[in-house]
């Protein structure tokens, strides 16, 4: 029998601007049936304050130091007890159905291993979301998932099994500030991301967080040559065409798992 136990997971640092936001985003889900893992490195600001007022609504709080942000999240999926991964970071939040969503769609299709949703935002305290994007598996495989080419991968919009996690190896160390990007890269080598009309996490976007020089240290992580034109408008271009498809499987999904 298929199993959608889900397992959302945070990692903190210092985020006492918007953890509290980002767990009432969590413990607010519509679906109550999820397991919540939230790592704190031990901050020295008011996160552990914040995070204890919730500890009845989270399964496994850890406060230690570790080495960065996907040390931590790489740890906390390999205890987590989740079958589907959630990844949200500190200062962002969830949809409030998209446990519920991200779970229906797996149970959709069980040769589904990790699915992309509606890349959704926050700036300036303005909530927003767009479309969701087509992403062929060559183009995360050899690296074009990148914001000089065909844009990156939302990471809060993406939901994935453990076990393509597992099977890709998982976060690595050295990758530095662009582990997800790379993890993307070797999930392609094992499964097709999956595009579906469901809204799953809002990345914040806040003064102090996207310096220059951490966008430059995340883009030279990467690894690759940024001198190539953009095809973003490309990829908008294509998902608008494919967007009938995405809007009515994505319909038909959450109305028979209704019934």
């Amino acid at each position: 029998m298929y199993k959608n136990t889900t397992t959302i997971i945070t990692a903190n640092y210092n985020g006492e601007k918007y953890i509290e936001e980002t767990i009432q985003s969590v413990v607010g889900q519509s679906d109550k049936d999820f397991e919540y893992i939230l790592f704190d490195a031990l901050s020295n600001d008011n996160s552990k304050k914040i995070i204890e007022k919730y500890k009845k609504n989270i399964n496994v709080i850890r406060y230690k130091e570790d080495n960065g942000l996907y040390d931590a999240v790489d740890q906390a999926i390999k205890i987590s007890k989740g079958n589907i991964i959630i990844w949200l970071n500190s200062d962002d939040i969830l949809h409030k159905d998209a446990v519920k969503n991200v779970k229906e769609i797996f149970k959709y299709d069980n040769d589904i291993n990790w699915i992309s949703g509606v890349n959704s935002y926050i700036k300036k305290g303005f909530k927003f979301s767009l479309i969701p994007y087509y992403y062929p598996k060559k183009i995360i495989k050899h690296g074009y998932a990148h914001h000089n080419y065909w844009g990156f991968i939302q990471q809060e919009s993406i939901a994935f099994k453990k076990k393509l996690y597992l099977k890709s190896g998982g976060l690595k160390p050295q990758y530095g500030n662009a582990g997800d990007y790379h993890l993307w890269k070797t999930f392609s080598n094992v499964s097709s991301l999956k595009s579906f009309n469901v809204k799953i996490g809002y990345f914040r976007s806040w003064k102090g967080q996207n310096s220059k020089v951490q966008r430059d240290k995340y883009f030279n992580d990467t690894k690759i040559n940024k001198s190539f034109y953009s095809l973003r408008i490309v990829r908008f271009i294509i998902s608008l065409f494919f967007f009938p498809y995405y809007y009515f499987l994505t319909k038909k999904i959450l109305k028979n798992n209704k019934k």
